[in-house]
């Protein structure tokens, strides 16, 4: 169930919260623990969106 590709290096299930500064909406999105990481470092380079929490998810 991840975004960026149906191959990830782990099959665990991460949940990434962010919050759009100018609107104050919040949004989820939900990746491999791989992939979370490289979408945290995205989000660390806009200005415009913050991480709310990120988190894995237990089944």
């Amino acid at each position: 169930m991840c975004e960026r590709s149906g191959d990830c290096s782990n099959e665990e299930t991460c949940q990434l919260v962010l919050r759009n500064e100018r609107t104050g909406m919040e949004m989820v999105e939900y990746h491999c623990k791989a992939h979370l990481v490289l979408r945290v470092w995205e989000v660390e380079q806009e200005d415009a969106i913050d991480v709310v929490d990120a988190r894995k998810l237990y089944q």
